[in-house]
């Protein structure tokens, strides 16, 4: 099983953190993070050209989960329960992260789930960060071991 991490957007001098919870992460699965970069032009048109490149890179049976706002709400116990039910399905794990303006209405369409890391509005940057530690956090509850340092 592998779970593959969509940013529209460039993660620039959170990248090195992103990378040590990739690494860290290493020891239960492997996740690979695409920083797509987004638009320049912030306008409807650019979200649609943002939405083509991402369902290039979508397998059919890929679960892609979007991270929204007003998605579901998961505290970390319950987000790794969910995340070990997710796993039992074949195909794999796709989680994105919309740019500034969000994501286009394919995407929203096309999502298998949505969930919220926050009721709050993060920028790409800080939600990757956040659902790296969540992923880690939910792989080292699934494998009984302390989670908390």
């Amino acid at each position: 099983m592998k779970i593959d991490v969509l940013v529209l957007g460039k993660m620039k001098d959170f990248a090195k953190i992103a990378e040590e919870y990739i690494k860290m992460l290493s020891q239960f699965i492997e996740v690979r993070l695409l920083e797509l970069g987004h638009e320049n032009v912030e306008d409807e048109s650019s979200l649609k050209r943002d939405a083509t490149r991402v369902l290039r890179i979508l397998k059919d049976d890929d679960h892609l989960i979007l991270l929204d706002e007003h998605g579901e709400d998961f505290d970390s116990i319950s987000f790794a329960h969910h995340i070990f039910e997710l796993m039992k399905r074949k195909g794999k794990l796709v989680f994105l992260v919309g740019g500034p303006l969000g994501v286009d209405d394919s995407l929203k369409k096309r999502a298998n789930e949505k969930i919220s890391l926050s009721k709050m509005t993060l920028t790409h940057r800080i939600a990757t960060i956040v659902l790296l530690e969540q992923l880690f956090r939910s792989f080292k509850i699934l494998s009984n071991q302390k989670y908390h340092y």
